[in-house]
């Protein structure tokens, strides 16, 4: 269902449920594993990719038949539910979490990556929500994360056209951080995450709670939880020790580069 390796700082989860990786229950298990088999381990970032040629298709075809069958809308917004739990999970993890998106990422599989904190899309992906074609909507409060990441208009143009958009545009409407060439997207993405990994991993946990705060568009919240953040991380040897550091190189330049002394004789 999903390989799980270790890079550094990086832990790496590999969808590999089918070509599609359709979104069922066992998928929703396997990725909360993954997010508490990070967090247990003490990595910085949670690097989520496919095997196949499709980061996330969507809802499993046979979740949709469960859906018109006897229970109905109750399995439908069971679901949806169960999605929308996973998808708060990531949000409110002290992680980072990146998606890798190639090829597909549809409806309730782009409501995956637009939970993560970082996405990047090869140039060739399929993205968007086309469930108004056939009757539905996307599951997992997914519409709710489109307008609020790439704003009301390119949410209406996405649910309301059912269009389909590929990694440059996604880019160009705010959807994901970086687009790359299709045979690229391996490599960048894996460099990318240990990039960001690198950074200060107390750093990185508070400025996902003063970003969460933000979105919420609460100033007065925004600034508490900025300085909440501010107290935490002064207090923190990891990041103190990196600021002492930062402070030595800073100090050392200071002394190369000042103009040497002159003395006087009377």
């Amino acid at each position: 269902m999903i390989k799980i390796e270790s890079s550094g700082p990086v832990l790496v989860a590999t969808l590999q449920r089918s070509q599609q990786n359709t979104i069922d229950d066992r998928l929703v298990a396997a990725i909360e594993g993954a997010l508490s088999q990070a967090e247990q381990g003490g990595a910085t970032l949670l690097h989520l990719r496919s095997a196949s040629q499709h980061f996330c298709g969507g809802a499993d075809p046979a979740r949709v038949r469960a859906w018109l069958g006897d229970a109905g809308a109750d399995a439908l917004l069971a679901d949806s539910r169960r999605w929308a739990q996973l998808f708060e999970r990531i949000e409110s993890s002290p992680l980072i979490v990146m998606a890798e998106m190639r090829g597909n990422a549809l409806g309730a599989g782009l409501g995956l990556a637009l939970a993560c904190d970082l996405r990047m899309a090869s140039a060739a992906s399929r993205i968007g929500v086309p469930e108004v074609r056939v009757g539905l909507l996307p599951a997992g409060m997914t519409a709710h994360r489109l307008a609020a990441i790439a704003g009301p208009v390119a949410a209406q143009r996405l649910l309301l056209a059912g269009e389909l958009i590929d990694g440059a545009e996604a880019h160009r409407l705010g959807l994901v951080h970086w687009v790359v060439a299709d045979g690229e997207l391996e490599a960048q993405a894996a460099a990318r995450a240990q990039q960001v990994a690198r950074q200060s991993p107390a750093a990185l946990r508070e400025a996902k709670q003063v970003l969460a705060a933000s979105r919420r568009g609460e100033a007065h919240a925004t600034l508490a939880a900025e300085n909440l953040a501010f107290k935490r991380l002064i207090a923190d040897e990891e990041p103190r020790q990196r600021i002492g550091a930062l402070l030595g190189r800073l100090e050392a330049a200071a002394r190369r580069d000042a103009p040497p002394s002159t003395s006087t004789s009377a």
